[in-house]
């Protein structure tokens, strides 16, 4: 079933393909049926507020991608985007990190759709055993495995319509809440009145906003397999951003509405309040449905991050820094091994998390160390992005410096909110992203001191991995 190893994917997605896997990594349904409650948190009443500003943090997290994405592709993204700024060192803490960050999110998956299924069946007063998260998690990684497995077209033609749906019924369900709110609707959710600790609370609110409408960076993992993938690529990036910040900015001031701004604190401790909102305003059979495409939804979001660890470590296996057997291809053309180490890892990890810390606190710990995993990967690629273009001799103060500085100063912010004051097992997280960067430094360090022809096939591999557009050919695509 397994081919030899192949230097080359199919290149089979389009911009629709391109599109549906920026959309698919946010997980539109899930995302805002649960995550609104982390920005909720510090914003209260004024969360559509935090979202509303939040837009301006995304258009600086987004702009090192779509800048590098006019002059470079590749399957392994950030990782040849900043080798061919800084060097392959670089590239591979930027690599590194956005594998960690995408791994996690699976294993935070995998464990929170058991967590999900419980909380919807206990709506309707069905309580399942607190160990059933367990199953539940073994089942939800076969369908990733499946969809990956069989191509980029088919994975992601499932996503397109399902992230379709998932839209749909988000607009259709703040529409509702929004039309039976009535009088109350109101634009105080976009002032301060609500807010209990002022300015620096709304900053944080809109910090975590910001980073669950960034997803859609994930598209420029698909540089081998995207027609035209310096243009489609910058297109779908964009496309994807705006249509989730644009839902984003809708649901967060149903909900909020629809809650009540003044008791958003109890919105917050939900553990699924979107859930609670379609029971309360459209009943339980619309509650069963929004639950199980929120279900699928997760296995959406796994997909997508499931294309980028592979591609990662399919490429981190074509550079010979991990073993050259995971840059292998099925006859799909599609880089399996790759996947199923990223799926069974999922599974082992997931399976330690919870059983150690439990379900809940294992979610919410795997949570953290995909964000310390984007985070310093944001932060290395934001370095990166002006050590390219000044090198191509195109360097413009505003966008390969300014918002890459803007970004860093963000990041550095979430950074200080997420894990101060230090406690245990919250320092865990950012300890082990800063263990696995160190030794894959250590490796590369070594490779070169004890064994420079493999060190000599490192580099050489930068030159297969991707693909540079002339200056000129850039100009002409805009």
């Amino acid at each position: 079933m397994i081919a030899r190893p192949d230097p080359t994917l199919r290149r089979a997605a389009t911009f629709r393909h391109v599109y549906g896997q920026g959309l698919l990594s946010n997980a539109p349904l899930a995302s805002t049926l649960v995550a609104l409650t982390s920005a909720a948190a510090y914003a209260l009443g004024a969360t559509p507020l935090a979202y509303l500003v939040g837009v301006l943090v995304v258009v600086f997290w987004i702009n090192t991608p779509y800048q590098f994405s006019r002059r470079l592709a590749s399957a392994s993204g950030m990782y040849y985007f900043v080798a061919k700024g800084v060097n392959s060192e670089a590239g591979y803490l930027a690599g590194l990190a956005y594998a960690v960050y995408y791994f996690f999110i699976v294993v935070a998956n995998a464990v929170f759709v058991g967590l999900l299924i419980q909380q919807v069946l206990s709506l309707i007063g069905v309580h399942l055993a607190d160990w059933t998260w367990i199953p539940f998690l073994v089942v939800f990684l076969i369908p990733v495995v499946l969809l990956t497995g069989r191509g980029i077209r088919l994975s992601l033609d499932y996503g397109i319509v399902t992230v379709a749906i998932e839209i749909a019924v988000l607009v259709i369900v703040s529409v509702v809440i929004i039309v039976a709110v009535g009088p109350h609707n109101s634009l105080v959710v976009y002032t301060t009145k609500y807010l209990k600790g002022g300015l620096s609370q709304l900053g944080i609110g809109l910090l975590v906003a910001a980073f669950g409408m960034s997803g859609a960076t994930a598209t420029v993992y698909l540089g081998e397999e995207a027609h035209a993938p310096h243009r489609v690529i910058r297109r779908a990036l964009a496309w994807a951003t705006i249509t989730v910040v644009a839902l984003y900015v809708l649901v967060s001031y149903a909900f909020t509405i629809g809650w009540g701004p003044a008791r958003m604190g109890s919105f917050a401790a939900s553990s699924a309040p979107g859930i609670v909102l379609v029971q309360h305003y459209l009943g339980a059979i619309p509650m069963l449905v929004v639950g199980l495409l929120a279900l699928n939804s997760l296995v959406g979001v796994n997909v997508a991050a499931t294309i980028v660890v592979s591609r990662l470590v399919y490429s981190f296996g074509r550079a010979s820094l991990l073993p050259r057997a995971l840059a292998g291809l099925s006859r799909w053309q599609t880089p399996l091994p790759a996947i199923l180490l990223t799926c069974v890892g999922s599974l082992a990890v997931g399976l330690v998390l919870g059983l150690t810390l439990g379900a809940v606190d294992g979610y919410i710990f795997a949570i953290l160390v995909a964000t310390m995993g984007e985070f310093i990967a944001h932060i290395v690629g934001n370095v990166g992005l002006p050590f390219y273009y000044v090198r191509q001799h195109a360097f413009r103060w505003a966008v390969h410096f300014l918002l890459p500085a803007l970004s860093i100063a963000t990041i550095l912010v979430g950074v200080y909110t997420t894990f101060v004051p230090i406690h245990l097992p919250t320092v865990l997280a950012p300890v082990i992203v800063l263990a696995i960067l160190a030794l894959g430094l250590i490796q590369v360090a070594l490779t070169r001191r004890l064994a420079p022809a493999r060190a000599a096939q490192i580099d050489a591999a930068l030159a297969v991995i991707g693909s540079d557009q002339p200056a000129a050919a850039d100009s002409a695509v805009g």
